[in-house]
């Protein structure tokens, strides 16, 4: 990972549409950025890569809740949970609410000098049938391959 990326846990939907009702377009949101600073940094490094999350995202809706708790329950920060239980309850209830959109949850580098902090990422439109296409700019899922090889 060069110096002039950030890498991100990102958890989202594909959306729903029924019968042209749509009842959510699709929503991607940055849970975690993932650096140095946090206290297990190369023990998360290793557990993405038994999961193989530098690969490919998860789909399945248990797979992803047990993700959330494990991050949740191994990697407390020492002097704080890695999320405050507000947004812990939050991701949950994301989870059950869009079950019926197809729940995913990824990696994502974004350049730093394009990253706005703490500003939403912009409306992706996602087509109803199929995988998304991805279409940010910031992002380039493809050297992710390049974090899985650092050496400690």
């Amino acid at each position: 990972m060069s110096g002039s990326e950030n890498l991100y846990l990102v958890m989202g939907c594909f959306g729903r549409c029924d019968d042209s009702f749509i009842s959510c377009r699709g929503v991607e949101n940055r849970i975690l950025k993932i650096d140095e600073s946090l206290v297990y940094y190369d023990d998360i490094m290793v557990y993405f890569e038994s999961i193989r999350l530098f690969d490919r995202p998860l789909f399945d809706q248990n797979a992803i809740r047990h993700f959330i708790f494990n991050m949740q329950e191994r990697y407390d920060q020492k002097i704080k949970r890695l999320w405050v239980e507000k947004q812990f309850h939050l991701f949950e209830k994301f989870i059950i609410a869009h079950k019926s959109c197809g729940v995913y949850i990824k990696l994502i580098l974004v350049n730093v000098d394009a990253d706005i902090k703490d500003e939403p990422l912009p409306e992706i439109k996602i087509p109803v049938k199929g995988m998304p296409e991805t279409n940010h700019a910031n992002e380039t899922p493809t050297k992710l391959r390049v974090i899985r090889g650092r050496n400690t």
